[in-house]
């Protein structure tokens, strides 16, 4: 981007017109303004900035000039059309953004507006008329963008005094009030309108002395103290003051006396400290208030009172909660009182853990601490007295000064999305807490400015609220207070005053175009009037952005049955960002009406109307679309240009959905087929967050986004996967979840298969549950033991095809603790393994394969033998397990067997096969007589591999020594125990080495038949070698015994040695050629079918249409003809025969 152009424009002629003409196309990416007086360019100090006056809104008109494209054939025609927009120029140096594209440029700038001159630059680049030459791409990393951090200045959590920053926002104010006297006077007193006229204000006090003793009444105390009482009262003179207030008051006679009792709590709450313990020291809460004379606008009153600490604690008595329960149990009280009861029960008790959460650092709890904040920023007063509590009250800031500052917000994030607080440490929640005292403060300080009316400082205040909506953590608590009823408003009456640009006007509607993202914002009534009274010509937001807003603001003004209409809605995909929002809205007043009483009849009711079969299932139909929209941005195959902001809102959006529908779900269960539906959409989103994760920074709003949906899915599955979840009868809405994960893993939908089994995988892994005394209450196996896996078996063993031997046995592992012996799921999966690999074994016999094939097929038996090794090693949590399932399996037995044999058959060699044989010879006593032998056989063959053979030669012996004759087959052992003896007399033996070797001669010369003493596979030197090492290593008293042996044992020189082996691959490297080879081999070759008998089609009399359907009404002259009136009647009646059929009807004329 450069410089393009730099003038001071003046109007032309009569009308405000200037304009500017580029002599060559350009693409402008700026347009800067500079202020009357400023120097534009360091380089050039004699150039001084002439703009006058200092606001103004600017028309600007662009002529769109088309670009020609590389693939493009024919020159474009430049139209001669103007593209306009709006500039609102509110003073001061001023960067627009324009986005043109990358298909037109401009030649002429026509600048409209009450301007009398204007100092302009313009940045850009210039265009070629010619088309450019294809690039050729090259990859490049993209750049590494790190979160700039918040200056100290503007992040309270980073201070020790959280209301620093508001304090100095309020200084930019002639005479400011202190913090506290704002904090009252906009969010609780709130002054009358004679007040604000008067010379003393703000600094009008409570005349504490003009109440003498007895005179009056509650009434006129209540109107006292609608003023603020001075800081600078004494204890003695609250003291007093709170006597003569006990003097006035008597105990309530009904409900209406309890109120204004109420109300005087609730009006001294939010005053000096010492009034409230002055009043509480001379009034008993507990006797003033009983579950008789309370009702629900006395109770509100309690709750905003109980938002001071002080007024927290001393509610908090075993007498007044129990009259709080009282009052919930009160079947006589309406539903709105026992609410009320309900609340300030609740806001006792969590002050209470709130004061232990400040100073617990290790077993606080931080969620319920601040659950406690949300809803007190949820009304005014309630914020504003428990603002007053945490900076004006001794203990709570003296609590809160004594905690270091750890980190900053920012550090802490993610702590609070969608409604579910994660705060995992005593810091973060304190910073949690600074935050929100520091946000609520500076609201304050802006509400108070708007109200004096003073635009500077109120512009400063705006501009770090705004800033703060752009930060992660800040966002949240921000929109939540902005919604205060006298704080949304006020957003409404900033952005109204348009007449001139102000920035704090801009600065409001970007406020407003922040807040309106959040779809239960935009619930709000303030704020939903606020939206709809935004009226053009506005300084910020578009007239798309505004069409959007206001349509989210018409949904949300009527209710439910709109929010209905919106989510039967077929909307075509991919979904636009304004149709997301809307659907997200509309989800927001439908849970919201699902929570309030008789809500979930209304919302049946609103879908039975719109002709829906269920609420679940229109959800889970939308979730589908929205599953499908964000596989399409993360596809394997060249994906559009990724809109991040539409992927948060895709993922946002999704998780309303998912929350929504494991809200309903215990009580709507969805059938087996619209189950299977909502487990494949969730998977895929599952997945989709997983790339995303990869694919974005972790600081952008999309991977927050994403994180947070990845709990959601999480959160549904283990819902659909309790034990009381029925799809169906006898059908378990588990068994339909991992049967339709199990299957899923190997369907991709575009993105990378590998990543997406693996997250398929990770679904799995997080739904299988791990035995525990729940699992298996009174001796009862799990659900899933006795409903789930035995109807998966098949599919689950095709699923963990995909999967190599780590993951393959992790996941039977988990099954083998789960079935604890009940199933015999683990026995049969293993049986399984090994008869695919005695069949894979089978294939590789043919010689027909090809050489990559057989690869393939070499590299499938090396991952067969890895996954048994994965549950028979020592170090496995299986290994016991698997010794005992081989000796107590007859087909997992016969299936080891088998493998083994064909393994020796084929003459294949690996070092796993030379663990697993290591393994199974010292265990093998237990095992079956025939499994013993083919042990036997395998371990003689890998005794000749390996060095160390001291274990193995003595399992050799044992094994020899205790077969019974039926099982041994002399010839298969004749050919293995030759070359093994040859293999041991080239190394050194110890003496337990030659002992064993010792016991196989001597059990060989004790055989009946001769044949045994003929060794075949030993040359004749080895013969001699091996009695001779034998010698040197066995004690005196054996050699005798070794002289007869070497005298009967002969060797057989015509024996031929056994064949080669074949080393299995350990690892699998294909080129891609080679792959598209081998997929090829299963197209089969296209051929004409055989002509052979054809069979008649029975139904053809019944489906064939009649000949004259198909054919064209026109004569069989073939010409064109235009029919009117009745001639198509009258062509019905030709015979078929002279009608033409070369083509369908002719239409013109048809409607004459």
């Amino acid at each position: 981007m450069r410089l393009l152009h730099w003038c001071t424009l003046q109007p032309q002629g009569s009308d405000p017109l200037a304009a500017i003409r580029f002599a060559a196309p350009v693409r402008i990416s700026s347009i800067r303004i500079f202020p009357d007086g400023a120097h534009p360019f360091a380089n050039a100090p004699d150039i001084v900035a002439e703009t006058d006056p200092k606001a103004f809104y600017l028309d600007l008109f662009l002529n769109a000039h088309p670009i020609p494209q590389a693939d493009a054939k024919d020159r474009p025609r430049v139209p001669n059309a103007l593209v306009p927009t709006l500039i609102a120029y509110a003073g001061g140096q001023v960067d627009f953004a324009v986005d043109m594209g990358p298909e037109y440029a401009t030649r002429l700038m026509i600048l409209k507006g009450k301007f009398n001159r204007l100092s302009i630059a313009i940045y850009g680049h210039m265009v070629s008329d010619t088309p450019p030459p294809t690039e050729k791409y090259e990859a490049r990393p993209l750049p590494s963008i790190d979160p700039v951090p918040l200056s100290k200045a503007i992040d309270p959590s980073t201070s020790s005094d959280p209301t620093l920053l508001a304090q100095r926002l309020l200084a930019l104010l002639p005479d400011a009030p202190p913090l506290p006297l704002v904090v009252r006077l906009m969010f609780c007193l709130k002054p009358t309108n004679d007040d604000w006229e008067l010379p003393d204000f703000p600094y009008l006090y409570a005349d504490l002395e003009s109440l003498a003793e007895g005179a009056q009444d509650i009434e006129f105390i209540n109107d006292l103290l609608s003023r603020p009482v001075q800081d600078e009262a004494t204890e003695e003179e609250l003291e007093t003051f709170a006597a003569r207030v006990a003097d006035c008051i008597s105990s309530p006679k009904d409900s209406n006396d309890a109120y204004q009792i109420a109300r005087l709590f609730s009006i001294s709450a939010c005053q000096h400290p010492g009034l409230a313990r002055a009043l509480l020291h001379h009034l008993d809460i507990e006797s003033l208030f009983t579950a008789q004379n309370v009702d629900e606008e006395t109770l509100l009153c309690l709750l905003e009172a109980a938002s001071n600490v002080d007024i927290a604690r001393r509610m908090n008595t075993e007498g007044f909660l129990f009259t709080l329960r009282q009052v919930q149990e009160n079947h006589k009280a309406d539903t709105l009182t026992q609410a009320a009861a309900r609340r300030l029960s609740t806001r006792i008790t969590d002050w209470q853990c709130f004061e232990d959460a400040l100073t617990n650092t290790t077993r606080g709890n931080f969620a319920q601490s601040w659950n406690m904040l949300q809803d007190i920023g949820r009304l005014e007063p309630s914020m504003a007295i428990w603002l007053e509590s945490v900076i004006h009250h001794e203990d709570m800031v003296a609590k809160l000064a004594k905690i270091p500052v750890q980190g900053s917000l920012l550090s802490h994030y993610p702590l609070h999305a969608h409604d579910k607080a994660d705060i995992p440490s005593h810091d973060a929640f304190i910073t949690l807490v600074r935050a929100f005292i520091g946000v609520a403060s500076v609201l304050a300080v802006w509400a108070w400015t708007d109200s004096l009316g003073n635009d500077a400082c109120r512009e400063h205040a705006s501009a770090v609220i705004h800033l703060w909506q752009g930060v992660d953590g800040y966002r949240e608590i921000v929109n939540h207070l902005l919604l205060l009823r006298q704080l949304t408003r006020r957003l409404g009456w900033i952005s109204s005053d348009n007449e001139l640009p102000r920035q704090s006007a801009i600065l409001a509607e970007k406020i407003i175009c922040e807040l309106a993202k959040d779809p239960r914002a935009v619930l709000n009534p303030e704020l939903i009037e606020t939206i709809l009274t935004l009226k053009p010509k506005l300084t910020f937001i578009t007239e798309f952005e505004l069409l959007s807003m206001r349509k989210v603001a018409l949904v949300s003004e009527d209710g439910l049955p709109a929010a209905v209409e919106e989510l039967m809605f077929s909307s075509d995909h991919p979904l636009s960002l304004r149709r997301l929002r809307t659907l997200r809205v509309s989800m927001a007043i439908v849970k919201r009406e699902l929570d309030s009483p008789k809500g979930e009849w209304k919302t049946l009711e609103s879908f039975w109307e719109e002709g829906s079969p269920g609420i679940v299932a229109c959800l889970i139909d939308i979730l589908s679309g929205v599953s499908g929209d964000l596989n399409g941005n993360f596809a394997l195959y060249p994906p559009p240009p990724m809109n991040h902001l539409l992927t948060e809102q895709l993922f946002l959006t999704a998780d309303d959905l998912l929350q929504l529908i494991t809200q309903l779900t215990p009580v709507y269960t969805p059938t087996s087929r619209a189950m299977r539906k909502l487990v494949i959409a969730t998977a895929d989103i599952f997945a989709c967050t997983h790339t995303a994760s990869t694919q974005f920074s972790p600081t952008t709003r999309a991977a927050r986004s994403a994180q947070g949906t990845r709990q959601t899915c999480l959160d549904l599955a283990d819902t659909l996967s309790t034990a009381g979840v029925v799809a169906e009868p006898g059908r378990a809405g588990a068994e339909v979840v991992f049967c339709a994960l199990l299957q899923h893993a190997g369907h991709c939908r575009d993105r990378d298969p590998a990543l997406h089994a693996q997250h398929v995988f990770d679904l799995i892994d997080h739904i299988l549950p791990e035995p525990n005394a729940i699992l298996y209450d009174e001796g009862e196996p799990s659900h899933w033991v006795t409903s789930v896996l035995p109807n998966v078996l098949e599919e689950l063993r095709l699923f963990l095809h995909l999967f190599d031997p780590e993951h393959k046995g992790h996941v039977v592992k988990r099954l083998i603790r789960l079935d604890d012996g009940v199933l015999g799921i683990g026995e049969w999966l293993l049986t399984e393994e090994l008869k695919d690999m005695t069949r894979t074994i089978e294939n590789l016999a043919e010689h027909s394969r090809r050489e990559e094939y057989r690869l393939v097929l070499q590299y499938q038996i090396t991952r067969c033998l890895q996954f048994v090794l994965c549950l028979a090693r020592s170090v496995s949590s299986s290994s016991k397990w698997c010794m005992d399932a081989i000796a107590g399996t007859p087909d997992l037995s016969l299936a080891l067997n088998d493998g083994l044999m064909a393994l020796l058959d084929g003459q294949y060699t690996s070092k796993y096969f030379h663990e697993l044989v290591l393994l199974l010879a010292p265990s093998a006593g237990t095992f079956d007589p025939g499994l013993q032998f083919t042990i036997l056989l395998a371990a003689l063959r890998v005794s000749r591999a390996i060095t160390d053979t001291h274990t193995l030669i003595g399992s050799i012996s044992k094994l020899l020594a205790a077969l019974p004759p039926t099982v041994i087959s002399p010839e298969p052992l004749r050919v293995e125990i030759g070359p093994a003896l040859s293999a041991l007399a080239t190394h050194e033996m110890d003496s337990n080495i030659a002992r064993s070797t010792l016991s196989v001669l001597e059990w060989l010369s004790s055989q009946s038949d001769s044949k045994w003493t003929v060794l075949s596979g030993i040359p004749p030197p080895l013969h001699s070698s091996l009695f001779s090492t034998l010698q040197a290593s066995l004690p005196t008293d054996e050699h005798p015994t070794l002289t007869t042996l070497q005298s009967i044992l002969t060797f057989d020189e015509n024996d031929h040695l056994p064949p080669p082996s074949t080393a299995l691959p350990d690892t699998l490297k294909l080129s891609i050629h080679d792959i598209d080879a081998l997929m090829r081999e299963a197209i089969p070759t296209p051929t004409t079918p055989h002509n052979g008998a054809k069979t008649p089609d029975i139904l053809g009399v019944v489906i064939s249409p009649p000949t004259a359907i198909l054919r064209s009404q026109v004569p069989t002259t073939g010409l064109t003809k235009t029919y009117v009136n009745n001639d198509f009647r009258q062509l019905r009646q030709t015979p078929s025969a002279r009608q033409n059929t070369s083509r369908l009807p002719s239409m013109h004329g048809a409607l004459n």
